[in-house]
C-alpha cells in the first residue's frame, strides 16, 4: 500500500527555539500525570490536529493548559493506573457532545481490522490514538514493544513500551509513524500485532476508533 498520512501536517508544539512532535506528559509538573498521563496526551494530540487547532504549531504553554482542561473536565488520570480505553471513549464523547462536534468514539475492534480502521482515521485527517497495553496474564511483565527512529537513512531501535499510548499519524506496509513523548517515532506492525497477542491482548493493545456521526 501506498503511505497513508494524515491530510494536514500534525501538531508542532514550541517552546523557544524547539520544536516537538505532538506533546509529552513529561511537561507536567505532577509526578502522577508524568508517569501515568500519555492517554489524556494521545487524546490531546487527536484533538489539537481534528477539533481545536489553531494552526499547524501551538504554543508548549498552550498545550499544557490544553492537557490539563482536558485532563480536569473529560479524561481524568487514576494516579498509578492511568485511563483504560473505555473510559477514554467516554471522556471524548462527551466532549463532542459538549462542543456539538460530529463525531463519535469507541474502543477497540477485531483485531483483524485495526490497521483497516487507521487507514480510514488517516484517509479522514484524522490521527489514531493507539495502546501498546499492558503484558496479560501477567500484569507485571516486561515484554516491550520496539519503537523506531529514523537514523542514517535505517530504522534503529531507541525505545520501547508497555502499557502506554501513543498518536498514529502516518502508516505503510510495514512501519506506523507516531507521536509519543512529543518525539517521531516508528513501530513495526507485525511486531505491534505479535505483542498484542502473545504478550498483552487485544482488548487492552487496540485503538480508538473515531468516525464522523450525525
Amino acid at each position: 500500500m501506498a503511505v497513508k498520512s494524515l491530510k494536514r501536517s500534525f501538531p508542532i508544539v514550541k517552546d523557544d527555539e524547539r520544536s516537538f512532535y505532538g506533546g509529552t506528559q513529561e511537561w507536567s509538573r505532577k509526578k502522577y500525570v508524568r508517569g501515568y498521563g500519555c492517554g489524556t496526551v494521545a487524546c490531546a494530540n487527536v484533538l489539537k490536529h481534528t477539533v481545536d487547532r489553531k494552526g499547524p504549531e501551538v504554543s508548549k504553554g498552550e498545550y499544557i493548559d490544553y492537557t490539563k482542561h482536558l485532563r480536569h473536565f473529560y479524561l481524568p488520570i487514576i494516579p498509578k493506573f492511568g485511563m483504560n480505553g473505555l473510559f477514554m471513549a467516554l471522556g471524548m464523547n462527551v466532549y463532542f457532545l459538549r462542543k456539538r462536534l460530529p463525531f463519535r468514539a469507541r474502543w477497540g475492534c477485531l483485531s483483524k481490522n485495526i490497521f483497516k480502521h487507521i487507514e480510514e482515521m488517516l484517509d479522514a485527517d484524522i490521527p489514531v490514538v493507539l495502546a501498546a497495553g499492558p503484558n496479560w496474564p501477567n500484569l507485571f511483565g516486561n515484554h516491550r514493544l520496539n519503537m523506531y527512529e529514523h537514523i542514517g537513512g535505517q530504522y534503529v531501535v531507541t525505545a520501547s513500551m508497555r502499557a502506554h499510548y501513543v498518536t498514529v499519524t502516518a502508516m505503510d506496509d510495514e512501519y506506523m509513524t507516531i507521536s509519543s513523548w512529543g518525539k517521531k517515532f516508528y513501530i513495526k506492525r507485525d511486531e505491534f500485532m505479535e505483542y498484542a497477542g502473545k504478550h498483552s491482548n487485544f482488548l487492552f493493545s487496540s485503538i480508538l476508533v473515531i468516525k464522523a456521526g450525525k
